[in-house]
């Protein structure tokens, strides 16, 4: 680390040489306790002596010895490397306790139903933490807006730049209101679906499929073209109420329209892929304990929370995967 001043530059690690030469008394020595080669550790205190231009080390061949202001330079660079050390000390504290600001990024409905509730929890557990939500699209993009964790809800996370950590979610379906198929024959396979219109997620490649698989194990791609595209998962459920279009929704979501009638399922023979809940961020490297112990909570009580929403008591197949999309 070279650190420029007004008037020179210094490298740190020859400060830290120089003090060293200076506590031991020989080149020869300090080589020994530094492993450094005594070639290297005279050229280095001879570029920190020309970076001062002043003589710090007066050289025989027998002996040195140190100007005196080369013994007022020592005394403070004792201050700049017990400053450095300190620094360094802060760091290591930071990252073994979570504590500081962690800035997140999610839908509104995720920060609403799944978030928001783990949060109260996770904030009990770590007093020293802050939190900041930014209520974002799937889009957003994590590093250029300064998101430490970000939160999305798709089946895939193409972005090969960013970490992403999967959290299976609840498995999705496709329904309509009863108004939209009022007159229409009711959908039987896949291919039906054409002749409907449709509502769905915004995808950055411009195209929208439904996967469908079969009772007989069949896997049908099929494309649509819909009316509405949005990021808010809850605006594609009052257009689905509404009669805009098919909609594939997460499960649990549905279930109250479903139950008074706004909604009907649509080819509930086929199995769409399941929803996934997925943390991305911009690199392990360099990340702080306060984020780490997010992510850890978040894998932890998810499953939780979800079951809570779905109404189900038993353990249901949550998977967690960890690894680079």
């Amino acid at each position: 680390m070279r650190v420029k001043g007004d008037a020179s530059v210094q490298d740190l690690n020859d400060i830290y040489y120089f003090v060293r030469v200076v506590e031991l008394g020989t080149f020869t020595a300090a080589s020994k306790a530094l492993g450094v080669a005594k070639s290297q550790l005279s050229f280095r205190i001879a570029r920190l002596e020309e970076d001062l231009g002043i003589r710090l080390i007066q050289r025989t061949t027998r002996r040195l010895h140190v100007s005196e202001v080369g013994l007022l330079y020592y005394q403070q660079c004792l201050k700049i490397l017990a400053a450095a050390q300190e620094a360094q000390r802060v760091v290591e504290q930071v990252q073994a306790t979570p504590r500081g600001r962690i800035r997140i990024g999610c839908p509104v409905l995720f920060e609403q139903l799944l978030l928001a509730p783990l949060l109260v929890g996770f904030l009990e557990c770590y007093p020293e933490v802050q939190i900041e939500i930014d209520i974002c699209g799937h889009q957003a993009d994590v590093v250029a807006q300064g998101f430490d964790i970000a939160f999305r809800v798709r089946q895939t996370v193409r972005d090969s730049s960013l970490v992403v950590r999967s959290f299976g979610m609840d498995r999705h379906i496709l329904v309509a209101s009863p108004r939209l198929l009022e007159g229409l024959p009711t959908p039987q396979q896949p291919k039906d679906l054409a002749r409907l219109p449709s509502v769905d997620v915004l995808e950055s490649e411009g195209r929208h499929f439904w996967t469908l698989l079969g009772p007989d194990g069949s896997s049908s791609m099929v494309e649509h073209h819909p009316r509405l595209t949005t990021d808010d998962l809850h605006a594609l459920l009052e257009a689905a109420i509404g009669g805009i279009g098919v909609a594939e929704l997460p499960d649990w979501m549905c279930r109250p329209a479903l139950a008074d009638g706004r909604l009907v399922s649509v080819l509930d023979s086929y199995l769409l892929p399941p929803g996934n809940v997925h943390a991305v961020y911009p690199s392990r490297h360099g990340q702080t304990a306060a984020v780490r112990c997010l992510i850890d909570y978040v894998a932890a009580e998810l499953p939780r929370r979800l079951r809570a929403l779905q109404g189900v008591d038993e353990e249901s197949a949550f998977a967690t995967t960890v690894g680079v999309e």
